[in-house]
């Protein structure tokens, strides 16, 4: 949750490797996403996708895509969340999109510093997937310290649920990917 860069050595990638293959689950959030840059299993780990850049923190509305998975069971179909609403290069592939962002409710747009114009109608926040014989299910949200803490911040119960529903069911305790 939240790593940078390359955080881990040959041996530790071998064992989430083979922690993975052997049917094992995994959850990322938000900076899950600026970590093993250059290791290709890991990109697809996180559904082939990588961080580009995102703007600012800024208040936008998530669209819940369907009430079938756990981590979207009880979700109200559109929820108002502040966050860096990150763009990707790769575009996530062979996943299934859980949450996305609608960025016309973003004031200041979905753009960042080095100019990626956003995904448009359909511009992920957390999706799952299969991947080499384990599950991975992964949210790009999750930057304010609000959401994790008992200071109240708009949206974060909708966050909070979203993300246990997904580590629920990345461990098996729960139907994975629905």
């Amino acid at each position: 949750m939240s790593t940078t860069r390359d955080t881990l050595d040959d041996p530790a990638q071998t064992a989430l490797r083979q922690y993975i293959r052997g049917g094992g689950g995994f959850v990322g959030i938000h900076n899950a996403f600026g970590t093993e840059y250059n290791w290709e299993w890991y990109e697809g780990l996180l559904g082939g996708a990588n961080y580009y850049d995102h703007g600012r923190n800024q208040p936008g509305t998530v669209v819940t895509m369907g009430g079938r998975d756990v981590s979207t069971a009880g979700l109200p179909a559109r929820w108002d969340f502040t966050d860096e609403w990150y763009n990707l290069v790769p575009f996530p592939s062979r996943v299934r999109i859980l949450a996305k962002v609608d960025e016309s409710t973003l004031p200041e747009g979905p753009t960042g510093g080095s100019g990626h114009p956003g995904h448009g109608r359909n511009h992920p926040v957390s999706w799952c997937q299969y991947y080499d014989g384990g599950r991975s299910w992964v949210t790009t949200l999750g930057h304010a310290v609000e959401a994790w803490t008992d200071t109240p911040m708009t949206g974060d119960g909708y966050f909070l649920r979203h993300v246990l529903g997904g580590i629920e069911s990345a461990m098996g305790h729960s139907p994975f990917c629905q």
